[in-house]
Order: C-alpha cells, then sequence, then structure tokens
C-alpha cells in the first residue's frame, strides 16, 4: 500500500468500514510515519468537531412543548386590570409631556434704537467687530463704548 491509498482509506478506517484492505492499512500505518502522523491529526481533528457540536434534543421534548403550548395558562384578571392601570398611566405621562415639550417659545421682540454716532465711536466701533467671533461679546463691548463717549 501507498501513501495516496492510505489517505483514500483513513476515512473507511476511521468509521470502522474498511473491508479487505485492514492489514495492508495496518502494515503502512506502521512503517510510515507520515501517515501515521495525518492519521492521528484526523482523528484530533473529529474529537474537536466532535465536541464543538451542539447536543440533540431528546425525541420527547418537542411534543412536550407543544402539549405545554396548547394547554395555555389564564391570566388572571387582577394583571390585566394593573397592566392596563399602568399602560393607561404611561399614555397620560407621554401625552403630557409631548403637549408641554411642544409649545413655542415666546422669544422678546429684537428692538434697535439707530443713533448717530460721531466719528470717534464709528471708529471705535470698527475696531472693536472684527476681533470677536462672539457677537454678544462684541454687542456688549460697542455699547459700553457708545455710554461712554
Amino acid at each position: 500500500m501507498n501513501c495516496q491509498t492510505f489517505s483514500d482509506l483513513v476515512f473507511d478506517f476511521l468509521q470502522g468500514s474498511l473491508r479487505g484492505y485492514r492489514s495492508d492499512f495496518d502494515l503502512h500505518r506502521r512503517s510510515c510515519s507520515a501517515c501515521a502522523a495525518r492519521l492521528e491529526g484526523i482523528r484530533e481533528n473529529e474529537r474537536i468537531l466532535t465536541s464543538a457540536r451542539a447536543p440533540t434534543a431528546p425525541a420527547e421534548l418537542w411534543p412536550s412543548i407543544a402539549r405545554a403550548v396548547a394547554q395555555g395558562r389564564p391570566v388572571p384578571f387582577r394583571a390585566l386590570r394593573v397592566a392596563s392601570v399602568l399602560a393607561v398611566a404611561a399614555v397620560l405621562l407621554l401625552a403630557v409631556t409631548l403637549v408641554a415639550t411642544s409649545r413655542p417659545t415666546r422669544t422678546a421682540p429684537l428692538r434697535l434704537v439707530i443713533q448717530e454716532v460721531g466719528p470717534e465711536s464709528q471708529r471705535a466701533f470698527r475696531s472693536l467687530v472684527p476681533k470677536y467671533d462672539d457677537v454678544d461679546a462684541a454687542t456688549a463691548m460697542v455699547d459700553t463704548v457708545l455710554r461712554n463717549d
């Protein structure tokens, strides 16, 4: 027996269905260390894969589950009443929250007073505005400058 024939028959050997070649297979396995190592590697892989497989359920499991589902259990009226009250309370809370947050907020109207300013204030205003990215800070600075004139 050569190594190719050994490789072709190794799975038959592992399944126990090797017929007629058993003695030649054993003789080659003892004489060829590469084929013996291949057989041990395949056995190890089979052991790992067998341990990783999910266990099968007993035959009676699914019929017993079907019987349990078919029997059913009535839900007590008190539990339904409590669940209904909680659901109504949740809906009311949601409605109140939506109404409270959906009101438009009124902002104070912006009233501008335009005054004629002198050349000194205009220069101060032009020098302050480009330095501030924050419009509120620039407005406060200009307001302060204009009040001091």
